[in-house]
């Protein structure tokens, strides 16, 4: 199974600071041997990438593969999140992995997540996390009309529907971009973008574009990830 080259990929900002070391740790410590570790910053000036680029070199522990910066300025917020989804996947197709696994620098899953992605044995499957806060907090798991092919007809799963999440490995139309391994295959045939004016986010053109072509996209029901989302009472 290790022979398979795997890089975990995170796009990060200040916005994340809170969290970042304890990511660090969490990747560092994956079970899985043979990997990469790769960062991609979009904060609006350099100190945050200062201070990962000092921190990623004072470590024993952390072997980063990569650390770059997409500059914000000038573009949105949803479109400097793609581009920095982009540059992830740029870095896994330079550097010849095998599989990509996009993981959000504030989601924290067990430290044998590859092995245990990798034993669904599907070209893109994620595990499950709940997004938002409080009441409004419900799984990252959509699916997806039945007369649709595009991200404007899915929709998110219900609270009122985690039935679903019986242990089971389940096809769906989106399970986010914030745990989830994609092989070669589809990674160097599909971009992440985002077409701005979009009330939905850049994880929605990809899962649009997987469909449209096609593709199957499946969630591993048996695996919950821990979100430590507190970035969204700081913004």
């Amino acid at each position: 199974m290790s022979k398979n080259k795997i890089l975990i990929c995170s796009p990060t900002a200040y916005i994340k600071d809170y969290c970042i070391d304890e990511w660090l740790i969490n990747v560092a410590n994956f079970t899985y041997k043979n990997k990469g570790i790769y960062l991609c910053d979009n904060s609006p000036n350099l100190d945050f990438y200062s201070k990962l680029k000092d921190k990623i070199a004072l470590s024993t522990e952390f072997n980063c593969s990569g650390l770059e910066r997409v500059n914000p300025n000038n573009i949105s917020v949803k479109q400097a999140i793609a581009l920095s989804h982009e540059k992830c996947r740029q870095f896994a197709i330079q550097n010849k992995f095998d599989y990509m696994l996009h993981l959000e620098s504030d989601l924290f899953p067990p430290l044998d997540i590859i092995e245990r992605l990798l034993d669904a044995k599907k070209r893109i499957v994620g595990a499950n996390y709940f997004i938002e806060l409080g009441e409004e907090s419900k799984l990252m798991i959509q699916q997806v009309e039945s007369f649709g092919t595009s991200h404007r007809s899915s929709y998110n799963l219900d609270n009122a529907d985690l039935s679903f999440i019986d242990g089971s490995i389940k096809q769906v139309f989106s399970c986010g971009l914030g745990c989830v391994l994609i092989h070669k295959s589809i990674f160097k045939k599909h971009p992440f973008r985002y077409e701005e004016g979009a009330v939905v986010h850049p994880d929605s053109f990809f899962y649009g574009d997987l469909k449209q072509s096609g593709e199957k996209v499946f969630v591993d029901t048996s695996i919950h990830v821990r979100h430590d989302n507190q970035a969204l009472i700081r913004i």
